[in-house]
């Protein structure tokens, strides 16, 4: 039986951090065995205008199964999987080429919100039975994550294509919060355990 083909995206730090989970998550799934055959990674810059062009691309080169997308949501407890994408801008702060984009549409005319195919809810009972910190979110933000979402779910949906995407939000490491006082933060062995669980899950 064929395997499924998973493209794996994690953000670079932004916002003054000097790291991003979602980039240690990929790093971590790079040197995993068990998703040697079946898993791609990709890095992405925090940047609308550079990010969305270097998914694609990877993906007109590569049919996949599933497109993951994950990115960091500091201030969220636990995993978020993202079921909609907005058709929608709306940042206080500009991206990490300086950019920030005026409050409106992503794309005049479209849809004002895309929906993922991808089994969110299996996914989340297949995690909560095993005493994880998981949520299905009903919205990835108004910043790069979501505009790399619509974008993606966008381009699946013209080219008609069987691949499921799904955005997942990763809250803090322990290590960025110590100096934020109440912020909830998840180590990184866990974060990591979720998102192989649900790779384990694409099939």
């Amino acid at each position: 039986m064929r395997k499924a083909r998973i493209l794996l995206t994690g953000f670079c730090p932004f916002l003054g951090e000097r790291i991003n989970p979602s980039q240690l998550i990929l790093e971590k799934i790079n040197h995993s065995e068990q998703f040697k055959s079946s898993v791609d990674t990709l890095l992405l810059p925090v940047s609308f205008q550079q990010a969305v062009p270097l998914l694609i691309e990877k993906m007109q080169k590569q049919h996949y199964d599933y497109v993951l997308m994950l990115g960091q949501a500091g201030g969220r407890q636990k995993v978020n999987l993202e079921r909609v994408a907005l058709n929608w801008l709306e940042s206080e702060h500009p991206d990490e080429d300086g950019f920030k984009p005026e409050q409106g549409e992503i794309s005049k005319g479209s849809e004002p919100a895309l929906f993922t195919r991808a089994p969110l809810n299996q996914w989340k009972d297949i995690l909560d039975k095993q005493g994880h910190s998981v949520v299905v979110s009903l919205s990835a933000g108004g910043y790069v994550c979501n505009y790399l979402y619509f974008h993606v779910l966008s381009w699946i949906n013209a080219q008609r294509l069987s691949t499921q995407a799904c955005f997942i939000h990763v809250p803090y490491l322990p290590e960025q919060v110590l100096e934020k006082k109440e912020i909830p933060a998840m180590p990184i062995e866990q974060q990591q355990k979720i998102i192989e669980m649900i790779l384990a899950q694409c099939k």
